[in-house]
């Protein structure tokens, strides 16, 4: 297994490890990763351990990240929260069946065409027999057995459930008993082969275990299906599949692009369903959710805060796997879609964490994959990210749009946010009925027949208003973002200098267009709204709302105060004011042996041991800002390079922080996404001053990061890509990071200003 950065730091100097870049780039100057060994070029990790035992995860609170509250509430109490599970209740459950019954009952389009099909298929015929393996591996022809037996078993058990015809079950059990009777290993390579191990049998696991499980949910309920060889199919995913899957979501690995952790998402999710595991099914919710719950803990590539590496203007989402190619980015939409279908139908709505940013990458992935009117690719804005599974450094520069990719990855992307819940993915719809004629799975990726299981009936309206409408500052302009309705032809966009208005109109945008809009007011606190405009628009008896309202102040306003001077020493209480213009006290909690000690003015400011002490903050406090600003007061009586002033971030591998001394020398501001090896920084020549008190500031505008020190401008770089909101903040420290000494001194006056402080107002702050 792999060791910490502590540990590898204990096996060389540190000067070596300054002049050495590769190691540098995992320690960022400040020693916050873990040294974990980068996979290979197809992905595979190192020091597989399948025997190590899932962690249990604490259930993923999903409410409050919700961008999907003004539609349809997920189908029941979510079993995150319960531990209890609905059966069946993976892909298709018994209403969907019900209701697919239906529709060919009633002869209605697709169903009744894939219907034929499917009856129509060898896969079906009560002549096939299965042909199990007691090894299957991913390098060799036994894996094409697993696929196919899968593949059989599913489709199947779709025949039974929509035809009543119990010959069917029978075949099904007969193929799921064959397997669960006979195998006892799956792997990349073959005991005695020569072939390059790869590791690709995680994938494996995630992967076929996923498929396993929906063939094994639809038949749990058939009572020709004996209860001991129920319980032998559900061990075969217990002991076999599971255990690797949940070893590589609870490692915490990096080194790996988004697939190799959506294949285990679905794996441990699907299995923890049908085997009633509910630690496993919270250890993929909250992997997916990268909800580390305020605990020290790092989550891989496919967690989605990871996964859609960065969000462009009108709700885009750059996909990990975008630099790489269309067939890696597709796969990540047909797991992605099956994963928060699966926790739908379980109650808890994955597909609108972080305002449906899920849907922000399918739209991404699915306009990758597109033409436009002319016949030519679409511009793609993309952000330089970091090739995860290449030496450091390599860097993707652009979308790899490898056309013609018909991987039929839509059908529960599409069906929930627009068929289910009446919003627009009018990307994701021109690829849907692109890739329906492609109901096989591309070699033994996908699901098989999805539009027969998965598609949904139309939205049926009233068209609802915008949804989650957002107002950033970067550079001098102001960006509006929102997703559209169903029915909608274009959008009237608003602004007002009161929350109730009046607004007024400032522009139209087409639906057919990003629905973004970009403005440049005066200086001012402002709030925005948009309204939808089309056929469907509102009656008398079905009136719609405007979309919500968002608020911004133009350039800037105090977002967070936090004095830390009580003179009592007792307090670490601050004033924080929300994106909605709220204000409201913020707690601070002291850790691990901080205390008071002397601070500027006659008074007491938090001291920090360097050792483990720090002051933890609420979560939230930089999630929405682009542009931004840091400050702070501080005395240092010593320095160490891996320490923080102030650390944020969604987990150890996309967060921000500033650090008195980097492993170069220098006080350093460093922002970094996904995999940390797209650390992004600026650089004083010179470390945090000793043993007295100094003002230090950070700024962003734009692309723009200035540093200060004791309102002087010490340096300077255009070259920051990444913002807050990119990285996310879920953890939030004063005076440590992740795991490793704390800043050893005080710290007293931290602030957080939404916009950029020009050099004027840091001197103010530093006079």
């Amino acid at each position: 297994m792999s060791k910490t950065c502590a540990e590898g730091l204990n096996q060389m100097d540190q000067e070596d490890e300054l002049r050495n870049p590769a190691r540098r780039a995992f320690t960022l100057g400040l020693g916050l990763l873990p040294m974990i060994p980068m996979l290979t070029a197809c992905g595979g990790g190192q020091g597989a351990d399948p025997s190590v035992q899932s962690r249990q995860a604490a259930g993923v609170a999903t409410a409050a990240l919700s961008g999907t509250a003004a539609g349809v509430a997920p189908a029941a109490t979510p079993a995150s929260e319960s531990g209890v599970f609905r059966h069946p209740g993976l892909l298709v459950t018994d209403d969907d069946f019900a209701r697919i019954r239906a529709h060919i009952k009633a002869g209605l389009a697709p169903w009744t065409g894939w219907w034929n099909k499917l009856c129509a298929d060898s896969l079906t015929s009560l002549d096939g027999k299965p042909n199990p393996q007691q090894g299957v591996y991913r390098q060799d022809g036994s894996k094409y057995a697993m696929y196919r037996d899968i593949q059989r078993a599913w489709c199947l058990a779709l025949r039974w459930q929509l035809s009543g015809d119990t010959r069917y079950a029978d075949k099904a059990v007969e193929t799921l008993d064959a397997w669960a009777n006979t195998l006892q290993v799956i792997g990349t390579v073959r005991p005695g082969s020569t072939a390059h191990d790869d590791h690709t049998f995680i994938l494996l696991a995630g992967i076929q275990g996923h498929q396993w499980a929906q063939a094994g949910e639809i038949m749990r309920g058939y009572a020709g299906w004996a209860p001991a060889n129920l319980k032998r199919f559900q061990d075969m995913l217990a002991n076999i599949f599971a255990p690797v899957s949940s070893w590589f979501l609870s490692d915490g690995r990096i080194g790996s692009h988004a697939n190799w952790d959506m294949a285990s998402l679905a794996g441990a999710l699907a299995i923890g369903v049908f085997c009633d595991n509910p630690d496993l099914y919270r250890l993929a919710c909250d992997c997916y959710a990268g909800n580390n719950r305020g605990k020290l803990r790092t989550f891989g590539n496919g967690a989605i805060v990871h996964g859609v590496y960065f969000m462009h203007p009108g709700h885009f989402g750059q996909w990990e796997e975008s630099g790489r190619d269309q067939g890696h980015s597709t796969l990540g939409m047909s797991l992605g879609g099956d994963l928060l279908e699966m926790a739908w139908n379980q109650g808890d709505d994955l597909y609108g964490l972080y305002n449906n940013r899920f849907l922000a990458a399918a739209e991404y992935v699915a306009r990758s994959n597109l033409h436009d009117e002319n016949g030519q690719p679409y511009p793609m804005p993309y952000v330089r990210e970091q090739n995860p599974t290449a030496p450091h450094p390599s860097f993707w520069t652009a979308v790899n749009q490898s056309f013609g990719n018909g991987r039929n990855a839509w059908e529960p992307i599409y069906n929930h946010y627009v068929n289910r819940m009446g919003l627009t993915a009018p990307n994701v719809a021109r690829m849907l009925a692109l890739c329906e004629p492609n109901q096989w799975s591309s070699g033994g990726d996908d699901v098989v027949f999805p539009t027969l299981a998965l598609r949904r009936p139309a939205y049926p309206g009233p068209m609802k208003p915008p949804s989650g409408l957002t107002a950033h500052q970067r550079g001098n302009r102001v960006v509006l973002s929102w997703w559209g309705s169903v029915g909608a032809t274009s959008y009237a966009v608003k602004r007002a200098s009161r929350a109730g208005g009046p607004f007024n109109l400032l522009g139209t945008v087409s639906a057919s267009d990003l629905l973004t809009y970009s403005d440049t007011p005066p200086n001012g606190v402002w709030f925005y709204q948009v309204v939808s405009q089309g056929d469907g628009a509102p009656t008398a008896a079905a009136p719609a709302a405007d979309s919500n309202v968002a608020r911004i102040a133009v350039p800037g306003e105090d977002r967070l105060m936090l004095p830390l001077n009580n003179p009592d020493g007792t307090g670490t209480v601050g004033l924080k004011l929300d994106s909605a213009g709220a204000m409201s006290l913020v707690e601070g909690q002291l850790l691990d042996g901080a205390t008071w000690g002397d601070g500027r003015r006659n008074d007491k400011a938090v001291a920090f041991d360097g050792k483990k002490a720090g002051l933890q903050l609420p979560s939230g406090l930089f999630g929405d800002l682009d542009d931004f600003s840091v400050s702070l007061w501080a005395y240092a009586n010593g320095l160490h390079w891996d320490s923080c002033l102030f650390f944020a971030g969604q987990d150890a591998y996309a967060a921000m922080a500033l650090a008195p001394q980097s492993g170069r020398g220098g006080l350093r501001f460093v922002i970094f996404g996904a995999t940390g090896n797209d650390a992004q920084s600026v650089e004083a020549p010179a470390p945090l001053p000793l043993r007295r008190w100094v003002h230090v500031a950070v700024t962003l505008q734009g692309n723009t990061c200035r540093l200060y020190v004791d309102g002087t401008e010490v340096a300077k770089s255009d070259e920051i890509l990444l913002s807050p909101r990119q990285v996310g903040d879920q953890v939030t420290f004063l005076g440590r990071n992740w795991g490793h000494p704390s800043f050893n001194g005080r710290i007293q006056d931290f602030r957080i200003h939404a916009g950029a402080l020009s050099a004027a107002q840091v001197a103010a702050l530093a006079g």
